[in-house]
């Protein structure tokens, strides 16, 4: 099969290199075929790539590299949608944001993706998790104050007539 890209020109795959988004991902509904190529030298990073739009391309990474304690849970649609017999079976990925300083970049945990690797399956899940962001950072500033040193705000506690404020 041969993709055309708009970032890699053609590129030639094999059949069932193919990924199936059954239900798109947010904002691109009708992006549901997609092919998965290395970005870089040593693996980590990958470019999810749509074969339905060729300016349509992610830079993606297994969750587990980026936050080695992220979970998710998948629920029985997801289950449904994947085929998916066993978490065994299942990939986590996270969608990157690199901007022109790639020291900024972020990960969007809110958002993974989860792909079922003996289907090929995959899908984009909402997660509702209020320590999860859609920009976490990827690299932190070595000059940054560490939490609990000055300059970090610490964490007020909250009294229940606090919490009840305004209810």
């Amino acid at each position: 099969m041969i993709v055309k890209t708009s970032r890699f020109g053609d590129k030639e795959v094999p059949d069932e290199a193919l990924i199936t988004f059954p239900e798109g991902v947010i904002g691109f509904k009708d992006a549901t075929r997609f092919i998965m190529f290395e970005c870089s030298d040593d693996g980590i990073f990958k470019w999810l790539q749509s074969c339905d739009r060729p300016e349509l391309a992610f830079v993606i990474c297994e969750a587990s590299v980026i936050v080695p304690t992220y979970k998710i849970v998948i629920g029985e649609k997801e289950r449904q949608v994947l085929q998916l017999e066993s978490a065994a079976d299942a990939v986590v990925c996270l969608i990157l944001v690199i901007p022109k300083n790639p020291m900024d970049a972020t990960a969007n945990l809110l958002g993974p993706l989860v792909m079922n690797v003996e289907t090929r399956l995959g899908m984009q899940v909402v997660v509702v998790n209020p320590q999860y962001t859609t920009k976490y950072r990827l690299f932190t500033d070595p000059n940054a104050p560490k939490e609990g040193e000055a300059g970090d705000p610490q964490p007020e506690e909250v009294g229940e007539e606090d919490a009840n404020a305004g209810a």
